[in-house]
């Protein structure tokens, strides 16, 4: 639990609530909607597990994928289900959900790139080209830290680029100390939006995409994510760039030295042929994803994003780097350390709790009740959505609230009359608006664990750019996702 109060009081709190919901009177409503020929006090057992899985996520009370592990436990000792499937709800089975091997095989590549230094090379490559305005290498940065940001992890992306920053910010002056805070937090904001664009940008995407196939069947492959995310991506990034540059007034500055993120880039001479593997691997992957739906996938209909993530781990573990040697582009402890496990396991839990919270009856129960919102216009209702998500989303790692809201917005939207599909993503997209806390995303507390800001830079800057964003989010959903894609109508 560590030392903060939040975590001890989640933790028993959690307990409390189980305790109090799994062996209170099982309400009318919610006995009515179990499945047939299960106990009628199965939907309340399924939604004490929820509960406290939801309570300790959100203060996180124990790790969050190890929380994700916990029905594991609880769903045999409740008498809700065990290996075997019992009373139509699976439990060992969501834990090796397809999307799972997505980010490993994702693993694989992104490990072959720090292995060799191109993300690096990508980065400073473009930082050490912007020139000396202030303006520009913010632009620099943010440019930089989005693009990597879209094919691998964002925390892994803010996580070399911030010594970068420091190197150039211990440079400047002390009336330069605006600039080095615009620099630091242009890292985090610029990870998080640019891992928005893909299925594989951050972890939110794949557990949201996983739980919007199980739950309502609709299958969102890496081209019908780019209509999607990256629309959000390409109009933030210039609005964050403006924002930034105007709320530190780094646009009165004068020019300074990036001496150092040149030296770093010389330093790394010419490529070597572990990276010009790597990029081909990379750029293979990403021609093979982007292409699937409309030319290759017709003939080989069984292959998804996942068979292609696989091939690019594949290729790099058996194209030699050194063949007397037997050394490859990539190893299996490199890859398979970078494989973002706490995220495969997250989302093997939150296929488990969907799951059950939706085949035990508990998301009809809660549609029925909220069945007083019925008539209200659509566009209202995921804008309210898409706001209750961006508060929450600051207390709590946003693919936390992915996880705790799909599954129930499925029987929501049904029961109301307004496309779920629209509700879910309208939740996916608004939780990646976490600027404000350390909580809200790893990026943001990796770099308020710098030192150099403090909660008062991260609070008053990052409002400003979740209200941006929270301005955009209609118009971007409703004109551009909806409106030109036709996607979710």
């Amino acid at each position: 639990m560590g030392k903060y109060p939040i975590r001890k009081i989640g933790f028993i709190a959690g307990i409390v609530l189980m305790l109090i919901i799994g062996f209170m009177p099982t309400p009318a409503g919610l006995a009515a909607v179990v499945p047939e020929g299960a106990p009628p006090e199965l939907a309340q057992r399924v939604l004490a597990v929820t509960v406290l899985m939801v309570v300790f996520w959100i203060t996180e009370a124990m790790p969050i994928p190890f929380t994700a592990l916990l029905p594991i436990l609880l769903f045999p000792l409740m008498a809700i289900t065990g290996a075997k499937g019992e009373n139509g709800i699976q439990l060992f089975r969501h834990y090796a959900y397809q999307t799972c091997y997505l980010l490993v095989g994702v693993g694989f590549l992104s490990g072959s790139m720090v292995k060799h230094g191109l993300h690096k090379r990508l980065a400073l490559g473009i930082v050490s080209k912007v020139g000396k305005k202030p303006t520009t290498l913010i632009l620099g940065f943010i440019i930089a830290v989005a693009f990597v940001s879209m094919w691998m992890s964002n925390t892994a992306a803010t996580v070399m680029m911030l010594p970068i920053a420091m190197s150039i910010a211990s440079t400047l002056d002390e009336d330069k100390s605006s600039l080095k805070k615009a620099m630091l937090l242009s890292i985090p904001y610029a990870a998080t939006i640019g891992g928005m664009s893909t299925t594989i940008g951050t972890t939110t995407n794949p557990t949201g995409i996983g739980l919007i196939a199980e739950t309502i069947g609709v299958d969102i492959n890496f081209v019908d994510w780019l209509k999607i995310g990256l629309p959000f991506t390409v109009i933030l990034i210039p609005l964050m760039w403006i924002y930034m540059v105007k709320f530190f007034k780094v646009d009165k500055m004068e020019a300074v030295d990036i001496s150092e993120a040149h030296k770093q880039y010389e330093a790394l001479g010419p490529m070597n042929k572990g990276e010009k593997w790597t990029a081909i691997v990379f750029l293979i992957c990403v021609v093979l994803w982007c292409t699937r739906s409309i030319v290759w996938g017709k003939y080989m209909k069984f292959a998804s994003d996942e068979t292609v993530a696989m091939l690019g781990a594949f290729l790099v573990m058996a194209i030699p780097l050194n063949y007397k040697e037997g050394e490859n582009v990539c190893d299996w402890k490199t890859g398979f350390n970078d494989i973002p496990w706490n995220a495969v396991i997250l989302l093997g839990g939150s296929m488990v709790m969907g799951n059950a919270f939706k085949d035990a009856g508990c998301a009809t129960w809660v549609a029925n009740m909220l069945g007083g919102l019925a008539g209200m216009n659509a566009v209202v209702i995921c804008i309210i959505v898409g706001l209750v998500t961006a508060l929450l989303t600051e207390l709590t790692t946003n693919a936390v609230v992915v996880a705790a809201f799909i599954p129930v917005l499925a029987g929501v939207g049904t029961a109301i009359g307004v496309s779920p599909f629209a509700m879910m993503i309208a939740t996916m997209l608004a939780c990646n608006f976490a600027f404000m806390l350390p909580p809200a995303t790893p990026p943001n507390a990796i770099a308020y664990g710098t030192g150099e800001i403090t909660m008062k830079d991260l609070v008053t800057c990052g409002l400003g750019l979740k209200l941006i964003a929270l301005v955009v989010f209609p118009i971007v959903l409703y004109g551009i996702t909806m409106g030109l894609f036709g996607i979710g109508v």
